[in-house]
């Protein structure tokens, strides 16, 4: 009876820790699917990246990380042409060609999340900290529309 009833006690203890992580886990609409469940505003500290408050309706992201404290975000920005400016402003994002096809970062990623592969984008980078172990592309479409898109691609350095 005494080993019914531990059993019973260790089945119910498991089943409340996985509803109670579970529970926890965080979602946001705009992370793209497989992506880890982490919150655009702690990627973004992860990233040491300033969103523009005018961006953040516009963005769909990935993140993702291992155990080892590595990790991969890619991120989308549609917004106005000035919000696409204060974004590489805030982050002080210098430019490092115009008028190129994409990278890599931006022609991998699944067909469904509705990246460019064609399209002509400039690209930035922003130069890391001391303190920040994470590489930042950019690739803009800045094309003179009042419209823009930001791609992001920010991994840890080896």
């Amino acid at each position: 009876m005494f080993q019914t009833a531990g059993f019973t006690v260790l089945v119910i203890a498991i089943v409340a820790t996985a509803v109670i992580m579970l529970w926890r886990r965080v979602y946001d609409p705009r992370q793209y699917p497989g992506s880890d469940h982490i919150t655009l505003s702690r990627a973004l500290e992860w990233a040491h990246l300033t969103l523009p408050e005018c961006g953040e309706r516009g963005v769909r992201y990935s993140y993702l990380g291992n155990l080892f404290g590595e990790a991969d975000m890619l991120m989308r920005m549609s917004a106005t042409r000035g919000c696409a400016e204060q974004f590489l402003s805030a982050n002080a994002a210098e430019p490092t060609t115009a008028g190129e096809r994409p990278p890599t970062f931006v022609t991998r990623t699944p067909d469904a999340w509705g990246w460019p592969d064609a399209r002509v984008l400039s690209s930035y980078s922003v130069a890391s900290n001391k303190a920040s172990s994470v590489i930042v592309e950019i690739a803009a479409d800045l094309d003179g529309t009042p419209r823009a898109d930001l791609f992001v691609h920010v991994t840890t350095s080896s």
